[in-house]
């Protein structure tokens, strides 16, 4: 393990730290007098500004944990790593990545911050669906579809109540097309409904897909009530027969 690794590791304890004692004691080997953390949401200056504003993140954000992700890069005495902020079940709330200046005592002499995604907060938005769909994984809780939400699928007549009915044309979605990936094309809002357009690809047996189609989303207080889908794709169709 480097010296550089050291260093990280004990920077994301930092963070993850929760006994304001030791995430003072832990700064104090993070950063040195004077070193300057800046993000794009909060700054500190010194290993107990740095521990404050953890302690103040934390009592705003409980429960969440940092995660460091792949290697560490380092170009002289400049080191780069990447992170994500996930909470108990494992979902991923945001990422980033982090570039310190190494200083001569083993130490961070500053801390650069950059978010590269985040989901956090309680608004449904476009940014959630399009991560979901990215990678889709319905094995992975979820509180943004509302108990008594409504989808309305291409073929059928009334619409599918409740979240089991609802994500089950999904599940079956997945189960004829494994890779199935969607990519928001593009969006459009008013209030609280969302036009999203979309093109989907993946393989259906062995053959190539590729497909578009229009979801025209609900959503109030952080969850999803009601999604009315437009494709015209016979694969869709056949999901609810």
């Amino acid at each position: 393990m480097t010296e550089h690794d050291v260093l990280v590791g004990r920077y994301i304890d930092t963070w993850n730290e929760t006994d304001s004692s030791r995430r003072d004691a832990l700064a104090e080997g993070v950063l040195l007098d004077g070193a300057r953390y800046t993000d794009p949401m909060m700054s500190s200056t010194g290993p107990k500004g740095f521990a404050e504003m953890i302690g103040a993140f934390q009592s705003q954000m409980p429960g969440l944990r940092f995660e460091r992700v792949g290697g560490i890069d380092a170009t002289g005495t400049v080191v780069r790593f990447s992170w994500r902020l996930i909470d108990a079940t494992g979902r991923q709330l945001a990422s980033g990545t982090d570039v310190g200046e190494f200083s001569f005592d083993g130490r961070f002499a500053g801390i650069t911050g950059f978010l590269d995604s985040t989901l956090m907060g309680p608004a449904w938005c476009v940014e959630k669906y399009a991560a979901f769909w990215a990678a889709p994984d319905f094995n992975r809780p979820s509180d943004e579809l509302a108990v008594d939400i409504e989808g309305y699928w291409p073929g059928l007549h009334a619409p599918l109540k409740g979240v089991e009915a609802y994500v089950r044309p999904l599940h079956e979605l997945l189960r004829h097309v494994p890779d199935f990936r969607l990519e928001v094309a593009d969006h459009a809002s008013r209030g609280d409904t969302v036009f999203i357009r979309w093109i989907a690809t993946g393989t259906h047996g062995d053959v190539p897909l590729r497909f578009e189609g229009v979801d025209c989303v609900r959503h109030s207080n952080g969850q999803v009530y009601e999604n009315r889908i437009y494709c015209d794709h016979p694969l869709i169709h056949e999901l609810n027969r």
